[in-house]
């Protein structure tokens, strides 16, 4: 019997997006505000998919179409 140390394999892919400096500091933290935590801290992994599969509802504040214009 050999006991491997380390965590599960996890049937899971890699993403990389470009996005604003700072911005995958406030997705971890929104990710551990609301309970998904790896590694006692955020997992943008697990926060990702639970809005893919619905699990999270996103509501937006500005519509994209909209942003620009005047009221």
């Amino acid at each position: 019997l050999t006991l491997m140390a380390g965590r599960k394999k996890l049937n899971r892919v890699n993403l990389h997006a470009r996005v604003e400096q700072g911005t995958g500091d406030k997705l971890k933290e929104i990710a551990q505000k609301l309970g998904y935590i790896y590694n006692s801290e955020g997992s943008t992994g697990q926060f990702l998919d639970a809005i893919a599969s619905g699990e999270l509802i996103l509501i937006a504040t500005k519509n994209r179409n909209d942003m620009g214009k005047s009221d």
